[in-house]
């Protein structure tokens, strides 16, 4: 049988959302700070007849954050939490990119998998599960719905307080992402390796 693995990439587009949310503690507690990030890049060798066969890999460009908090109303506070994130938190300067590279793929049910990886935060990789629902949509796209749940402990990075606000917040983040792939076109061969894919030039 001919290989049925089609690559698909992944690039921002006004219909996709990558978000990490960042849960307040004490005081705020059930208030969460949502960090957009704008710039990111992603190729996916999908296997429509063998999912698990099938492989991803992404990479996010950590300067690209924004803070569009609705309860917090100043802009230059939402400008100010945007620069922590950036700064103290993923180092950007020293770290310009998160990388995430998948290792083994789990159907749960129809469309619905476990996506086992690795992912490189301030140059430490520690494996990450993602959850992600994939649709495809004719024969030339896929609509990912997803998140994974993040330790910043497990980066070796204390969790911001004063400077995100008059408390705290929680060493443990989310990942959510809605995004879309689509066809590349001439590239469906499976990539044999994890070099991040390139962002593209804004």
């Amino acid at each position: 049988m001919p290989d049925q693995t089609i690559r698909y990439e992944i690039r921002p587009s006004t219909e996709s959302t990558f978000i990490l949310e960042v849960f307040k503690t004490g005081l705020l507690t059930g208030k969460k700070h949502l960090l957009f990030f704008e710039q990111y890049a992603g190729e996916i060798d999908y296997n429509r007849e063998r999912p698990e066969g099938s492989t991803v890999r992404l990479t996010v460009q950590a300067s690209s954050v924004t803070c569009q908090d609705p309860w917090i109303k100043s802009k230059d506070r939402r400008k100010k939490i945007a620069e922590v994130a950036v700064n103290d938190m993923m180092a950007a300067n020293q770290y310009p990119q998160l990388n995430f590279c998948s290792t083994r793929v789990t159907s749960q049910a129809k469309g619905q998998y476990e996506i086992e990886g690795s992912l490189t935060v301030r140059g430490i990789a520690k494996p990450v599960t993602l959850h992600a629902a994939v649709r495809p949509v004719g024969e030339h796209r896929l609509e990912l719905d997803g998140d994974a749940q993040i330790d910043l402990k497990d980066y070796g990075i204390k969790p911001p307080s004063v400077l995100l606000g008059v408390v705290g917040t929680k060493s443990k983040m989310t990942l959510r992402f809605l995004t879309w792939a689509e066809k590349s076109v001439g590239r469906e061969k499976a990539f044999t390796d994890c070099a991040p894919p390139p962002v593209p030039a804004q």
